[in-house]
């Protein structure tokens, strides 16, 4: 029994010496270039994944063109003549009007005299009136200060004592309403009289739409006072040469819409010949509904529309 033991051991032990040999084989030279290859075979797949490869050729991408969108203020004036100030223009409702007045007394002071004019509109624009403090504390010394506004543009107007009560209206006026265009028209007392501006003067006095009785050529009291703001202007350059332009909002047909605009023109320049225009610098001429400058869509745009034109040729 203890030979065959030991015959047993002895052939298990001689089969593990054998199999110990076959795994400890020394690798040949296969084995070494493949275990220098696969870790370079791997990093060159990684770095193909990491940086792509680029066509320089390729159509670059430009980012799209994002643009802020541009003002469109309804028509808004306040002109003063010594304490009394005239409102006139379109707001949207009856509390943005009394939000307006309320600044305007608080910035004004108790002495000053609001004259309400203003149409209420829906669908008109107004800016803030957050500036309207400074700008008439700095306009203190400008008895026939007029502000206007409109689209995106404010016209400043008045006789200034000096050219510093001039400038600082206007710092005052871009402090504001930083993106609005601010026209300074205000002139020095005593300075000769620039008519390289009157287009610009006679815009600021008509931005609000000279009054007309409803669906008539017959001037309001209002229509008059308001083309009575720019025959100074014009009478201090005789040598202009004025064409008023009348238009319409697209409600009513053509046949109604010309004639009207023809007739409005016509009672303008009546009314400036009559405040001592002479007649042959004035011609006149209706463009109904074909020229509108807002929407006819809504009510302030068709408001905007109904105007009369004075341009300078």
């Amino acid at each position: 029994m203890t030979g065959s033991g030991d015959a047993r051991v002895t052939a298990t032990a001689t089969q593990w010496r054998t199999e110990s040999r076959f795994y400890r084989r020394s690798p040949g030279w296969g084995w070494l270039a493949g275990l220098l290859l696969v870790p370079l075979l791997f990093g060159w797949i990684g770095a193909s994944v990491v940086k792509p490869t680029v066509d320089v050729n390729a159509p670059s991408v430009s980012m799209p063109d994002v643009s802020m969108p541009s003002l469109n203020f309804s028509p808004l004036s306040i002109l003063r003549n010594g304490n009394d100030f005239t409102l006139s223009g379109f707001l949207p409702d009856l509390g943005v009007k009394e939000k307006l007045l309320s600044v305007l007394t608080a910035a004004l002071g108790p002495a000053a005299n609001l004259i309400d004019k203003i149409d209420i509109t829906p669908g008109a624009t107004a800016p803030d009136f957050g500036g309207f403090e400074a700008l008439f504390k700095a306009a203190v010394d400008v008895p026939d200060f007029q502000f206007t506004v409109e689209g995106d543009t404010m016209t400043l107007s008045g006789i200034a004592p000096s050219e510093e009560v001039r400038a600082a209206v206007e710092a005052a006026a871009k402090a504001g309403w930083p993106d609005v265009t601010i026209i300074n028209n205000i002139s020095i007392e005593g300075a000769p009289v620039s008519c390289d501006n009157l287009q610009t003067t006679i815009d600021a006095d008509l931005a609000v739409p000279v009054k007309f009785q409803t669906g008539s050529d017959v001037l309001t009291a209002d229509g008059q006072q308001q083309l009575m703001a720019v025959v100074p202007a014009v009478k201090a350059c005789p040598d202009a040469r004025l064409t008023v332009i009348g238009h319409t909002d697209n409600t009513g047909t053509d046949a109604i819409n010309g004639p009207l605009s023809e007739n409005r023109a016509r009672a303008v320049v009546a009314y400036l010949e009559s405040q001592g225009i002479p007649a042959d610098s004035l011609t006149s001429e209706g463009a109904g509904a074909t020229q509108p400058v807002a929407d006819n869509d809504t009510e302030a745009g068709r408001a905007q529309n109904r105007r009369t034109e004075i341009k300078v040729n």
